[in-house]
């Protein structure tokens, strides 16, 4: 793999590279966490102004949301990483922000010359507190040559870097843009080489970059169930990029040979096809993940924007304790993304067989508790054996490994099936927190603000989990549970729109021709509802309005009072002939 090349910022005695957030000074050497790095990038690209405390925190965390705690380490981190003799280089202002004065790093040999050109009077105000809240101005001073210096090696390191960090950080300041310019998607591998029958293995590569991709701060990263239904070969780019609505993919091919691995993989600008970035890794297979930890600090870097957790986390944080559970794990959970009714039955079966070689495997507890979770909605088991079933398989990969992506998901889930309304949208909303790319998290979101009577929230996060896996195994549910939830609103012209779509999706959810009959009898449009009917019946023979409503988790007052159109027109078109 290539080394890294520094590319300092120079201020004083310290020496910091944005890309790996090395600090040097005094002969050591401090790494910072990736965010407190970004909080560093975006004071020292700010020098000598205070730049606000809500400001710097979308700067560097985007829409995720964080706490001022967050920020305050980053801060402490930074200190000391400076030392106590650089202490008063950044300024803190009570309730305001921060401000770094670059002015007491001026290098030596750029003093006498700072000194003759303009010189800088010690203790004078360098910003005005503006009453209506707008960013300070610096007050009428003479110039500061050193600090002005500085922000053009800044300029030039950033330009650098890649000229997409120009589009991208003016996105972030609020710039009108046709599309997100942080919005990416992992497209399937190709396999190469001997081992040519890994399909799985090339999967569950492309879903560990997915979940690391999604920490980037501000980032849209499109759900791997969405991207795995396109080719491994012959994609055209722009094409795709379309259809999920991203500037750029992550393509590139996967060679498994033995306990080795290849990774060539490229970062393409869709609309032109340019090359922003590309590699060939080979490693050992023991070393695959925190490979893939650097692959998307470094696909991070070329966006110009630093990761939120610098421990950011892969599908297997720990090493095996038996190799082959763990590949029978991974061929599982392979299985279970692509979502047909088919690889559900073989996701649950390969991970019935690694947990009877390892029943520490978190990554087959979750395939379990995600088996049960469609079981129950599927209504395929019994409510109760299947929530049972979800909420023993999540407690186990939590208690195996809480950090483990999804299990806060399937935990969370399973709570809103059991009723527990508040304690699954705490478990939902912390897993949106620290992995805001996975589609499910939001749609159960969606179920359990739908049962607490708040159909708007619950549209908003239908919505999200459509934005995020646009062609989705699971895009016919979302859609019909949007389509209630427009219903519950009052909105029933909506709610027909996106109860077609559901219908429409690739594997139709029998649940959906229920939603349109209903939709259609709400109305009045009479052809429609007796096509609707027809196909319900016809996809779920001897349905009732009782079998439809047995979907449903326990109901509250709120819920009941906004259900009652869509049971009386279900009820309505299942009575006509």
């Amino acid at each position: 793999m290539q080394a890294h090349q520094p590319v300092d910022i120079r201020f004083g005695d310290v020496a910091f590279d944005p890309l790996s957030g090395d600090l040097r000074r005094d002969g050591q050497t401090h790494r910072l966490r990736p965010q407190s790095a970004a909080v560093l990038s975006h004071l020292l690209a700010h020098a000598g102004t205070v730049v606000w405390r809500e400001d710097l925190m979308k700067a560097v965390w985007g829409e995720v949301l964080v706490t001022e705690n967050s920020l305050a380490q980053c801060i402490a981190e930074i200190r000391r990483a400076l030392g106590a003799e650089r202490d008063a280089w950044l300024k803190t202002l009570a309730r305001r922000g921060y401000q770094l004065d670059v002015s007491r790093a001026a290098p030596a040999e750029a003093a006498a010359e700072a000194a003759a050109e303009a010189p800088v009077t010690a203790g004078q105000p360098t910003a005005q507190a503006d009453p209506a809240r707008g960013p300070p101005a610096p007050a009428p001073t003479a110039p500061r040559p050193p600090a002005q210096r500085l922000r053009w090696r800044w300029l030039a390191a950033s330009l650098t870097l890649l000229l997409l960090a120009v589009t991208a950080w003016t996105w972030r300041q609020g710039q009108p843009q046709p599309t997100s310019a942080l919005s990416l998607a992992v497209m399937p591998f190709d396999v190469t080489g001997a081992d040519t029958g890994s399909t799985w293995f090339a999967e569950v590569v492309g879903e560990d970059l997915t979940f690391n991709l999604a920490r980037i701060p501000g980032a849209r990263v499109i759900a791997r169930a969405s991207t795995q239904s396109f080719a491994a070969r012959g994609v055209d780019t722009r094409a795709a990029a379309a259809q999920l609505g991203v500037r750029h993919l992550l393509t590139g091919s996967v060679d498994r040979e033995g306990d080795r691995v290849t990774l060539r993989l490229q970062l393409v600008e869709a609309s032109t096809g340019a090359l922003q970035w590309g590699e060939r890794i080979d490693t050992p297979l023991a070393e695959l993940h925190a490979v893939e930890r650097l692959v998307a600090n470094r696909v991070a870097n070329a966006l110009h924007v630093k990761l939120v957790d610098d421990a950011a986390v892969s599908l297997r944080s720990q090493p095996p304790s038996h190799p082959q559970a763990n590949d029978l794990a991974l061929q599982a959970w392979a299985a279970w993304n692509r979502g047909s009714a088919a690889d559900v039955a073989r996701a649950h079966e390969l991970a019935q067989k690694a947990l009877a070689l390892d029943d520490g495997s978190v990554l087959a507890w979750k395939t379990m508790a995600s088996w049960h979770l469609r079981a129950r909605v599927n209504q395929s088991l019994p409510a109760e054996q299947a929530e049972a079933g979800a909420e023993a398989a999540a407690n186990r990969a939590r208690a195996i490994d809480p950090d483990h992506p999804l299990v806060h998901t399937v935990w969370g889930a399973a709570q809103v099936l059991r009723g527990r309304y508040a304690a699954g949208i705490q478990a939902l909303e912390y897993e949106i927190q620290t992995n805001p790319s996975h589609p499910v998290a939001y749609s159960y979101l969606g179920m359990a603000h739908l049962m607490t009577g708040e159909p708007r929230r619950a549209i908003q996060r239908y919505q999200e989990a459509l934005a995020i896996s646009p062609r989705d195994p699971r895009l016919s549910r979302f859609e019909r549970h949007l389509a209630l939830a427009y219903m519950h609103d009052t909105d029933t012209v909506t709610a027909m729109k996106h109860a077609r779509l559901a219908t429409q999706a690739p594997m139709v959810d029998r649940a959906a021709w229920a939603m349109l009959a209903a939709a259609c009898a709400a109305t009045g449009d009479a052809a429609c509802q007796g096509e609707a009917v027809a196909a319900l019946r016809k996809a779920w023979p001897g349905v009732s309005l009782a079998a439809v409503e047995s979907e449903w988790p326990p109901e509250t007052p709120a819920f009941h009072q906004q259900h009652a159109d869509f049971v009386r027109s279900l009820g309505q078109a299942l009575a006509s002939p």
